[in-house]
């Protein structure tokens, strides 16, 4: 359990979404944050049991909640406590969870309370310039779920020279008649869906459809991370299927950025048992990203 004695930072009811990079109210998940000691913070929070895309399913919160609130509060911190400056580009290069599916159900409440801790923090001109983190996620004093980050922090000139000319524009949504059915994928919504079947099993386009309000947030010149998570978990579901799946355990390695000018292919291949699916995303023939994706029986996940 944390100290009862961290002082909270903040009385701001809600935090403002420009601190966790979201452009809509119903999409930020801390409340306020507060101090604990050195390189330990505590992040409280709200779970929405109303959200388009991370709404419950069968009585539990969405797995992929709990790493979204991971992410926002590595954000929140960084920005609140350390002065990164607004504008500053976040590059996730590694992102592992751990979930506890007994401690997502939503007749828990709301509240969620999140133990973020620094380490390995480079700095140049005083500002962090890269970081790791790990989070411990609690409902009701329970861990409902781990997780660690490593991710590099790059103001806008340095990111323009990173990056060099803007990609072109993205393609233009698949069209529905495309895609994977919703429930194939672990999904209710046909526009949730990210994957485009192919001809061979285990291997699908990803679907890059920037209109979408939850994963494409601002304007992007590559596809951010979370949508590559969440495509990885549809991969793991459909080759898994038809039953729902509880993911146990996510890692995820980024090892370039995902353009929007090429196709993406995802692969997912089964591994021994039956309950660990690899999945990796390329891109003319390259490598973007690998993600292990740790089953476990039947239950909720979206």
């Amino acid at each position: 359990m944390l100290q009862a004695s961290a002082q909270v930072a903040s009385a701001r009811p809600v935090v403002p979404m420009e601190l966790v990079h979201r452009r809509r109210a119903r999409d930020v998940v801390p409340t306020d944050w507060a101090h604990i000691s050195g390189d330990r913070f505590l992040v409280r929070g709200a779970w929405p049991a109303d959200h388009g895309f991370f709404a419950p399913r069968d009585g539990l919160h969405d797995a992929l909640l709990l790493v979204e609130s991971m992410r926002q509060s590595t954000i929140l911190i960084s920005h609140d406590a350390y002065g990164v400056p607004a504008g500053h580009h976040f590059l996730m290069w590694e992102l592992d969870y751990t979930t506890n599916p007994g401690r997502l159900a939503v007749r828990e409440g709301p509240e969620v309370e999140l133990e973020v801790e620094f380490s390995e923090i480079t700095r140049g001109s005083g500002r962090p310039t890269g970081m790791c983190s790990k989070v411990t996620v609690r409902r009701g004093g329970h861990t409902a779920g781990t997780g660690t980050s490593r991710i590099k922090l790059l103001g806008a000139k340095t990111y323009a020279r990173v990056r060099g000319e803007l990609p072109q524009a993205p393609p233009p949504p698949a069209p529905a008649g495309a895609l994977m059915a919703p429930h194939a994928v672990g999904r209710t919504r046909s526009r949730d869906v990210l994957l485009v079947p192919t001809v061979r099993q285990g291997l699908w386009r990803l679907r890059v459809d920037t209109s979408h309000t939850t994963l494409y947030q601002g304007p992007k010149d590559h596809i951010p991370g979370m949508v590559l998570i969440e495509a990885a978990r549809q991969a793991a579901h459909a080759l898994v299927g038809p039953a729902a799946l509880v993911p146990l355990r996510g890692n995820n390695a980024f090892h370039r950025y995902a353009e929007f000018r090429s196709p993406l292919w995802i692969e997912a291949v089964r591994g021994p048992g039956g309950h660990t699916v690899t999945v990796t995303g390329r891109q003319d023939g390259s490598p973007v990203f690998t993600s292990t994706v740790t089953t476990g029986g039947a239950g909720a996940v979206r």
